[in-house]
């Protein structure tokens, strides 16, 4: 319901059914109400860009330890803009065209020229980009916990790959499962 001042209690007011913005495109080729599968359909549509360009994005993070636009929580009009837009656009296109196949995005990203750069910068490099934001050398950063504790677990062989497993239920005083 629309609620008028916050009035949650007033049932007067009008109901309305989920949807897409009207800024933003409709969600095509659907019968009655939209559901969870519609809106994902809509989200990896090729002509709703914004999903592969934050993917791809946040891959690029994950490689050079600072995304093409360095926000990655706010990619969109109020975010901070792209360092190179062309190449953002045609990593998200290629990631799109290729089925949205991961390995493919970052066998690209890794055969780059932009990827195999020395890390040791030149003098004319630190004076023509000292922050390194045109990414004319490699950077050095340092890798999130979880994927340092994964990367030893995997190379001692203790990384356990089976999803999920039998349900834990912990020590709980007596009668705490008594209302269900």
């Amino acid at each position: 319901r629309v609620l008028d001042r916050g009035d949650w209690m007033d049932v007067s007011v009008e109901i309305v059914a989920p949807g897409v913005p009207r800024a933003f495109s409709s969600l095509s080729n659907i019968d009655g109400r939209a559901t969870r599968l519609d809106l994902a359909r809509w989200l990896t549509d090729a002509k709703h860009p914004l999903t592969a360009r934050v993917f791809v994005n946040r891959v690029w993070h994950l490689m050079f330890g600072v995304g093409i636009s360095r926000n990655l929580e706010d990619l969109g009009s109020q975010g901070e803009w792209p360092t190179h837009p062309q190449l953002l656009d045609w990593l998200a296109c290629e990631f799109v065209e290729s089925g949205w196949d991961i390995k493919h995005l970052i066998r690209q990203i890794v055969q780059s020229n932009i990827y195999r750069q020395s890390s040791v910068p030149t003098a004319d490099q630190l004076a023509r980009d000292p922050e390194n934001r045109l990414f004319t050398r490699a950077e050095r950063f340092r890798l999130p916990a979880e994927l340092v504790r994964d990367t030893v677990l995997s190379v001692s062989g203790l990384l356990v790959l089976d999803c999920s497993g039998p349900a834990t239920r912990p020590d709980q005083p007596t009668g705490y499962y008594a209302h269900l």
